[in-house]
């Protein structure tokens, strides 16, 4: 391909990049989760420990190589939350590159419908929101979107020799997948048991093949080690952030029910956010066509093993908090490339010029619902809960008010206090406070100890008051209230039982705060004789 054939080629993808870095730049936000992060980074940078509270190893982190590498930014001197949302954004870019290349090898290379899923991506308020957010959302996104790639390019090669190298790049991706978020390892498994099927139904053998062993072994070469290493330094197989959300008797048991309502409930707001219930018998058509052994079919038959799997683990586990599906972002990329797919198959014998006028006038109607959807989700005031789903624009107000509370009061902390928190990032980040919170995220305790009570994503455990006061806490940031004048109201937790034990209510006037008013309430030991700047006498 010549120099300017293959910029043609590339110009569309580079206008789809360009125009999620801006989609993503109206989100701009880090959230409060990734701060949780940022705090395992800088203990790791400035000491050498991958802990929230140093000497004290707890995994409350679901995304190691995301933390690692900030944490090596960080070490270079670089901002996480800076380098978070850049980082963020160039997985995002790099998601559209590997899909557009994958869609090219399952249309081929002249087929306008190749570039629609990066445009659609592009276009997509979900997609856009978690390109920033902080969050390891989009490495975990690419990773999994590049191994199917090359999953399809090792599946159809001509010749067994030809599958080694994709397969082998395929279990290296897959394992740093496994070790930014818990599901990389559904993937793995998917992909496996895709590929023992394929290997009975289609070619009546059960003895892998050399490039097949190659996959295993560079996936537990690079996944193994970590996974000794992890179980070694925190002590569990598993992280404490899976015995907090996954772990547990229900009390009352009709919860359990209750979390897979709100896990299907999650997805029912993705379809129609996404507008795909539009888009329901192309998508439908999309993993229908194609003939047998072809790399459509391939990727077909991949993607509804996918899609299927994880639409289930969603909801078994009641979806996510955070509004914009950032829970299932790498089924974003394949319901967009299905899509495509059956418009394609639809369109096959139309004109390219008709093909090209069909596929402007999808990218525009659904880039004009997506506008709506990205003003609706940041709009100042958009706070309201969707069953224990939050709106961006609550996510932020809520990260940047702790942000400000962690700013001001960072200079009034002693190395030997102690917090009970709420949320354990922004403000513990930028406090440098010592603390665990009381959903148990970096609390061994309350992961371990409590039963679960809540039926709301990510937040079903909650520490008792007994088992928080066994922690000898100097603040009880978890105890709590943000108003608007400077009398202190009455606190909406069990404020008697801290009161009898020596705790006493401090209010700060903190100027910046915007969510509910500038005067912040919360709990404090009495004999610590608190003193900050903007203390309300």
């Amino acid at each position: 391909m010549s120099p300017r054939r293959r910029l043609l080629a590339w110009a569309p993808v580079g206008v789809a990049a360009a125009v999620l870095g801006w989609h993503a730049l109206r989100f701009a936000f880090v959230t409060d989760d990734a701060y949780i992060s940022f705090v395992f980074s800088r203990n790791l940078a400035e000491h050498g420990e991958l802990t929230f509270n140093l000497g004290a190893p707890v995994e409350g982190y679901t995304n190691f190589l995301w933390t690692v590498l900030l944490g090596g930014l960080m070490w270079l001197g670089a901002r996480p939350e800076v380098t978070s949302q850049v980082l963020g954004i160039g997985c995002g870019a790099g998601t559209l590159v590997v899909t557009w290349r994958l869609m090219r090898r399952l249309l081929g290379p002249r087929d306008p419908w190749a570039y629609a899923p990066t445009m659609l991506l592009a276009a997509s308020s979900g997609f856009a929101c978690w390109s920033s957010g902080g969050l390891e959302t989009q490495l975990f996104t690419l990773l999994v979107t590049a191994a199917i790639h090359q999953y399809v390019v090792g599946a159809t090669a001509a010749v067994p020799a030809d599958e080694r190298r994709p397969f082998a790049a395929m279990g290296a991706l897959l394992a740093l997948a496994a070790m930014t978020r818990p599901e990389g390892l559904l993937i793995t498994a998917l992909l496996g048991g895709h590929r023992l099927g394929h290997n009975l139904w289609r070619e009546r053998r059960l003895r892998p093949r050399a490039g097949e062993w190659l996959a295993l072994a560079v996936f537990l070469g690079v996944w193994a080690p970590w996974f000794a290493w992890r179980s070694w330094y925190y002590g569990w197989p598993f992280p404490n952030t899976y015995y907090v959300k996954a772990h547990g008797p229900w009390q009352p048991a009709r919860l359990a029910t209750e979390m897979w309502s709100g896990g299907w409930h999650y997805l029912e707001v993705w379809l129609e956010q996404t507008r795909l219930r539009w888009a329901a018998l192309p998508a439908l058509i999309g993993l229908l066509a194609g003939a047998a052994g072809s790399p459509r079919r391939i990727f077909a038959s991949v993607a509804a093993l996918v899609l299927a799997t994880y639409a289930v683990y969603t909801a078994s586990v009641g979806g996510d908090f955070m509004g914009l599906h950032r829970f299932i972002m790498p089924m974003f990329v394949l319901a967009a490339m299905v899509v495509a797919l059956g418009l394609a198959w639809l369109t096959e014998y139309l004109p390219v010029a008709w093909r090209c006028a069909v596929l402007g006038v999808v990218l525009a109607a659904f880039a004009y619902t997506q506008v709506g959807l990205t003003r609706d989700s940041l709009r100042w005031g958009n706070f309201r809960s969707d069953r224990g789903i939050d709106t961006p624009a609550f996510l932020i107000a809520y990260t940047e008010d702790r942000a400000t509370i962690g700013r001001a009061m960072a200079a009034c902390f002693r190395d030997d206090d102690f917090s009970i928190v709420g949320g354990a990032g922004a403000q513990p980040y930028l406090g440098r406070m010592r603390g665990v919170d009381v959903f148990g995220l970096v609390s061994e305790r309350i992961a371990h100890e409590e039963p679960r009570t809540r039926a709301r994503a990510g937040h079903t455990k909650f520490g008792r008051d007994e088992l928080l006061a066994s922690y000898d806490p100097t603040f009880v940031f978890s105890c709590y209230d943000l108003h608007r004048s400077p009398k202190a109201p009455r606190l909406p937790c069990n404020e008697g039982f801290w009161l009898a034990r020596g705790y006493e209510k401090v209010t700060m006037h903190i100027p910046g705060l915007r969510e509910r008013g500038e005067y912040y309430t919360f709990l404090a030991k009495r004999s610590r004789a608190f003193q900050c700047p903007g203390r309300v006498p």
